[in-house]
C-alpha cells in the first residue's frame, strides 16, 4: 500500500510538472502571436497615416451622376465618364506610387520614438493578449536601431539590469521596411509564474485533496490494522486471565462442597465453619469476576441505560470510602478524606459513579508497595475557573505508573507491566470502564504519576448535564 501510494504520488508530481510546462508553452505561443499581430497593426496604421495624408492633399475626386452609381462595369459608362474614370485611376496610380516611395524612404529613416505612440501600442498589446486569453500585467520597452531605449515607465527603461535580464519576449518592428533597421519591442511579464500556477491551480488542488484523502485512508487502515492486532493479542491474554480467574474459585467451591458432602471426612464445627467461609468467599470472588466481565458490554454498548438523578457527591464518596476503609485498614493503611466541594449536588448515575470511585480505590490498593503502608487521599472541590463543575481526586503512594504507560492506562485490556510483581491480577477493564463512565457523565479524567512515588487520578464532571 505504501509503495503504491509513493508511486502514485511520484506520477502525480511528474504530471503536475508536465502540466506546468505545457501551460507555459501555451502562454509563450499566445504572447508571440499577440506581438506579431501588434507589429502587423502598427505597419497598417503607419500605411494608413501616409494614405490619409496624401488624400488630404489630393482634391480631385471622380464625380459621377447619381443615376450612374448602380452601374457595375466601366463599359456601361458613357465615353466621357469612361475618360474621367481612367484619368482618376491614372492619377491615383501616380499618387500611390509617390506615396509608396515616400513611405519607403521616410519612415525607416525616422527614429522609433517618432514612429510610434507608446501608450497606443501598450493598449494594442493588452487587447491582443486578451484575445489570446492572456490577462496578466506586463512591462514593455522599445529599442530602436540607434540604441535608444524608451518606455512609458522611464525608470524601468533606464534600468540596465532589467533590460538585460532574461525571460523577455522580443518582436522585431516594421519588418516590411525595404532598408530594414533593427527595431525591437521587448515585453516582460513580472507575474508570469504566478499566473501560470493560478491557471493550473484548480486541477492541482483537486489532485492534492484526492492524495490527502487517499493518504488519510491509508494511514487509517494501517492504524486500524495495528489496533486490531493489538486488540486481538489483548483479547487472547484476556481469555487466558479469565480462564484462570474463574477456574480458581470454581475449583475451591467444588472442593469445599465435596468435603462437606463426603461423610467419610470428619467434620467438626470449626471445619464446617471454615469450609462454609471458603465457599462464601470464593462465591463473592467469582461474582466479582463475573461483574468485571459484564463491564465489557457497558464499554461496547453506547446505548446502555443510564439513570441520572441529583446526587450529593460528597455523601456518595464518603459512603464508598467508609465501606472501603475496612479493606485499607486490614492492610495497615489509611484513607484521608477532604470533601471540600461546596456545590456538590450533581446529576449522575449513582451505581456507575460509585463504581468509578470504587475502581480507583481498588487500583490504589492493588498497586501499593509491599514495604510501605497504604496512604490514600480522597478530595472533592469546586474549581474557581469552572464554577459549574465538581472535581474529585484520588491519590495514592503506590508503585506509580511509568511515563510511557500513562497514555495507555485507559485502553481496554491494557495492563501496566509490574515487573516481578505477580500478585496483581485483572482483565485490564477497570480504568477503561472508569473513563467510559466519566465521558457518559459529560466529564473528563486525567492522571499524574511518578514511579515509586504514587499516582493521582482527577475527575471533573458538570453539576448539571
Amino acid at each position: 500500500m505504501m509503495l503504491s501510494f509513493i508511486g502514485l504520488l511520484g506520477v502525480q508530481l511528474q504530471y503536475s510538472i508536465e502540466l506546468f510546462h505545457i501551460t507555459e508553452s501555451d502562454f509563450d505561443e499566445s504572447v508571440k502571436r499577440s506581438l506579431y499581430q501588434v507589429n502587423k497593426i502598427m505597419e497598417e496604421e503607419e500605411m494608413l497615416f501616409y494614405i490619409n495624408e496624401a488624400y488630404a492633399k489630393e482634391s480631385a475626386d471622380i464625380k459621377l451622376d447619381s443615376d450612374t452609381f448602380p452601374l457595375l462595369s466601366i463599359e456601361s459608362l458613357s465615353d466621357k465618364q469612361q475618360r474621367a474614370v481612367k484619368e482618376s485611376i491614372a492619377r491615383r496610380k501616380v499618387m500611390f506610387t509617390e506615396l509608396a516611395m515616400r513611405w519607403f524612404n521616410e519612415a525607416p529613416r525616422k527614429s522609433l520614438r517618432d514612429r510610434i505612440d507608446v501608450a497606443h501600442v501598450e493598449e494594442l498589446l493588452k487587447k491582443e493578449l486578451l484575445n489570446n486569453a492572456v490577462e496578466t500585467p506586463f512591462r514593455i520597452v522599445f529599442i530602436d536601431f540607434e540604441g535608444d531605449v524608451f518606455s512609458s515607465d522611464s525608470l524601468f527603461a533606464m534600468s540596465d539590469s532589467l533590460i538585460n535580464t532574461k525571460g523577455y519576449y522580443s518582436q522585431m518592428l516594421y519588418t516590411s521596411d525595404y532598408n530594414q533597421r533593427v527595431n525591437f519591442m521587448r515585453v516582460w511579464f513580472p507575474e508570469k509564474r504566478r499566473y501560470i500556477l493560478q491557471s493550473i491551480a484548480p486541477i492541482n488542488l483537486f489532485s492534492v485533496v484526492s492524495i490527502l484523502m487517499l493518504f488519510s485512508v491509508l494511514v487509517s487502515a494501517i492504524v486500524l490494522m495495528v489496533r486490531q492486532r493489538r486488540l486481538s493479542e489483548s483479547k487472547t491474554d484476556f481469555m487466558h486471565n479469565l480462564t484462570h480467574e474463574l477456574k480458581t474459585p470454581i475449583s475451591s467451591i467444588s472442593l469445599a462442597s465435596q468435603m462437606l458432602s463426603d461423610d467419610s471426612v470428619a467434620k467438626s464445627d470449626k471445619m464446617r465453619k471454615h469450609l462454609t467461609s471458603v465457599i462464601s468467599d470464593e462465591t463473592k470472588r467469582l461474582s466479582f469476576q463475573v461483574e468485571k466481565v459484564l463491564q465489557i458490554s457497558l464499554l461496547e454498548n453506547e446505548s446502555s441505560i443510564m439513570n441520572f438523578k441529583p446526587v450529593d457527591i460528597n455523601q456518595m464518596v464518603a459512603s464508598v470510602v467508609e465501606n472501603f476503609e475496612i479493606k485499607v485498614m486490614g492492610s495497615k493503611g489509611s484513607i484521608e478524606s477532604m470533601l471540600e466541594a461546596e456545590r456538590c449536588v450533581a446529576e449522575v448515575d449513582e451505581l456507575h459513579f460509585s463504581n468509578i470511585v470504587y475502581n480507583l480505590l481498588d487500583n490504589a490498593v492493588k498497586y501499593a508497595k509491599d514495604n510501605q503502608p497504604i496512604r490514600l487521599k480522597v478530595r472533592t472541590w469546586n474549581k474557581s475557573e469552572r464554577k459549574n463543575t465538581i472535581s474529585l481526586s484520588i491519590e495514592d503512594n503506590g508503585i506509580g505508573i511509568p511515563s510511557d504507560q500513562l497514555s495507555k492506562v485507559f485502553e481496554k485490556f491494557h495492563r501496566v507491566p509490574t515487573g516481578n510483581i505477580h500478585k496483581v491480577r485483572g482483565f485490564g477493564l477497570g480504568l477503561a470502564y472508569v473513563k467510559k463512565m466519566v465521558i457518559r457523565h459529560k466529564g473528563y479524567i486525567t492522571v499524574e504519576s511518578t514511579p515509586s512515588v504514587g499516582t493521582k487520578f482527577e475527575i471533573t464532571i458538570p453539576l448539571k448535564h
